[in-house]
């Protein structure tokens, strides 16, 4: 690790462990957004806090060279609306239906503006409540596990006041409005699968399988099947050919206007669902486990390109009646963009 990039990390983890102290002492709704405040004095600081240590340099999102580098530096140069719509769980089936996908989303029940108005004693059977903003911030209701009032203000009191955006400065999810929304629960929980395709440029060039969702691994075999690509396990274990080509047709066409994304997908018997559009898969906060990975990864990407994309997001998200301005990535030209914000 550079010396420059030590100092970095630890004037800022100082602020941290401060505003953590002093957080303490605070309303609980208030904590996260304070201590992220205090941590950070701008976004591109931000935003090069979380990937400065994998990196062991400070990042340059001007003239990017790693892979995560080049994806992290979207959120700073190439404000997308798009982005944020594909990352609203609710917004997304929008833009979903624009397309004639062979694999949809599972059905929507109910959307809260207001998270009081969610009676828990009126879900549907099998009900999964999730915060339309975040990431992991769901409560299952189904046979044999019903959500009761208290187990519903007890997800509230966890999970409603966290802006998930701030965990990791994932900017494009603060556009996203906070709402609850209930949708079709794919059960039995405990047998959920969960592949996923990542595309860039609107060409899937992987697929994993659930064991290998968050990271690389070694073994990845090339199969003509995608495009001379990888996939993580023998084509088989993704299901039967037609089940593999519409995973990967659903990916193609809901990728084809980002400059990268993941598809996720929900396997459960014979159910097959698209489950989310992950725009920052990880957070594109970590290095990939092997140099060849990085290495072959980064040469898929174009960064030429990305104007392209935010033009294309501008248009569909005009076209769908959301705003086509963003309160990220404006920061192009910046000098800070690569000394982390200093």
């Amino acid at each position: 690790m550079t010396p420059e990039c030590r100092a970095f990390l630890e004037r800022i983890g100082t602020r941290r462990q401060q505003a953590e102290k002093r957080a303490k002492w605070m309303p609980r709704a208030d904590q996260h957004r304070y201590i992220y405040e205090q941590s950070f004095e701008n976004e591109i600081e931000a935003v090069a806090f979380f990937l400065a240590e994998s990196l062991g340099r400070l990042p340059d999102f001007a003239n990017p060279t790693a892979y995560s580098e080049h994806l992290r530096a979207q959120f700073l140069t190439h404000p997308n609306p798009l982005m944020a719509i594909a990352a609203d769980k609710i917004a997304m089936r929008e833009y979903c239906d624009l397309f004639d996908l062979p694999i949809r989303p599972l059905r929507l029940f109910e959307v809260f503006d207001d998270p009081d108005d969610l009676v828990p004693d009126d879900l549907p059977q099998n009900a999964m409540i999730k915060i339309a903003d975040g990431c992991k911030m769901n409560l299952l209701h189904g046979p044999g596990m019903p959500v009761t009032r208290f187990a519903y203000r007890r997800f509230l009191r966890q999970f409603w006041h966290v802006d998930h955006w701030r965990r990791h400065a994932e900017l494009h999810y603060r556009d996203i409005p906070k709402r609850i929304l209930v949708e079709e629960a794919l059960l039995p929980a405990e047998t959920i699968k969960d592949p996923c395709i990542f595309c860039v440029m609107g060409e899937p060039y992987i697929i994993l399988d659930e064991t290998h969702r968050t990271a690389l691994k070694d073994g990845l075999r090339p199969l003509e099947t995608l495009n001379g690509k990888y996939f993580s396990a023998p084509r088989s274990a993704f299901g039967t050919d037609a089940e593999v080509d519409a995973m990967i047709q659903t990916a193609r066409l809901l990728s084809q206007n980002f400059y990268h994304c993941r598809i996720d997908f929900m396997r459960n018997g014979d159910r097959l669902a698209l489950c989310e559009i992950t725009l920052s898969p990880g957070g594109y906060y970590h290095m990939l486990d092997t140099p060849e990975h990085e290495r072959v990864r980064t040469a898929l990407l174009d960064p030429s390109r990305m104007p392209e994309f935010v033009e294309r997001g501008r248009k569909i998200a005009q076209e769908l009646g959301y705003s086509t301005e963003t309160s990220f990535g404006h920061f192009t030209g910046d000098p800070r963009l690569s000394t982390g914000g200093q």
